[in-house]
């Protein structure tokens, strides 16, 4: 690790890491590594309640949004695909990274952040604007000379950002941001189809001030995700930890390929341009939703209720009761 840009105002300095492998599992070391990744509780928890003949048609949909999702996270399934073994994804291994608090900056960062808490005064901790590095290497990955996409991971932004107050007339008081940025290098195209699948995540975390530590896992109020492939569209996951309906809501944003088979439940558009997918745990329910050629807004900037992002329960495609996560992280 080498100091660029730390001071009181911004410790933020370059991180330089090499690990044996980006793969995340559970061992004996890390007994609880899949446990934090972005997308264990909803890969899990849309798992159709009656796993018989009468949910055949929601058991194939739960498989085809999850061998979707393991294009963007790498995912390993297990035997009877309702879970995941291994994943292999920039942001889920930043995350662990961050929370088991051996990296001094990273340690520093969220020192700094606690201490401004402390005395109730704004701060911020933010790679790109100290002119901060950090590169994650992949040894066994260099060592048998994969892509160099595959070798290394470079992310653009790590941000920190306490803000005692929110805007004007809101009740955002005493929340911490978290930003992380990962974008993949730019390739010639005789060497673009070796390349790993993902080309970038940009993911943004909200949390409670008063209950930010420096060592360990913060849990998020909310928190949001947004993947982007080469070949196979992007995916968001939004998720709500706060409300009452304790919500994940997937977005599938391929409108070029068939992603979920809907003409099972007789929808005749089988790529449209808006896909949603809600897991309500509160509720233990899935329900889906989807629209082609809606805008979010009308001409008079008012919401589209036909959006997908915008439809209420009654205008779902599919519905179906759900195992849910017991545990939700």
């Amino acid at each position: 690790m080498e100091s660029s840009g730390s001071s009181a105002f911004n410790p933020a300095t370059n991180v330089d890491l090499t690990f044996s492998s980006f793969d995340l599992s559970n061992t004996e070391q890390a007994p609880d590594a899949l446990r934090y990744t972005r997308f264990n509780d909803f890969y899990k928890g849309i798992q159709p309640a009656n796993s018989d003949a009468d949910d055949a048609e929601h058991l194939a949909t739960v498989e085809e949004i999850r061998r979707h999702i393991d294009l963007f996270i790498g995912a390993e399934p297990t035997e009877d695909g309702n879970d995941y073994s291994r994943v292999r994804n920039p942001l889920d291994l930043m995350n662990q990274v961050i929370s088991v608090g051996q990296i001094n900056n990273f340690d520093e960062g969220r020192r700094y952040i606690r201490d401004r808490i402390a005395i109730s005064q704004a701060g911020n901790y933010n790679t790109r604007s100290a002119g901060a590095r950090i590169r994650f290497t992949d040894q066994a990955a260099a060592i048998s000379q994969q892509p160099l996409n595959d070798t290394e991971w470079n992310y653009q932004t790590l941000d920190w950002r306490y803000l005692p107050e929110g805007p004007e007339g809101s009740d955002l008081t005493e929340k911490v941001y978290r930003t992380i940025q990962y974008v993949a290098r730019s390739v010639t195209e005789d060497v673009r189809d070796e390349q790993p699948e993902l080309l970038s995540v940009l993911a943004g975390s909200r949390f409670d001030a008063l209950q930010f530590t420096d060592n360990g896992y913060n849990q998020p109020e909310y928190a949001t995700a947004d993947y982007v492939s080469r070949n196979n569209g992007g995916i968001e996951l939004r998720q709500e930890f706060v409300t009452e309906a304790q919500l994940d809501t997937l977005f599938i944003k391929n409108d070029d390929q068939t992603v979920i088979d809907l003409s099972r439940y007789g929808e005749s558009n089988t790529s449209p341009d808006c896909l949603r997918v809600e897991l309500n745990y509160a509720m233990n329910e899935v329900r889906i939703y989807t629209s082609n050629d809606e805008p979010a807004r009308t001409d008079n900037d008012e919401v589209n209720d036909a959006n997908c992002v915008n439809q209420p329960e009654d205008m779902a495609v599919a519905f179906w009761s759900a195992t849910s996560a017991s545990a939700r992280k």
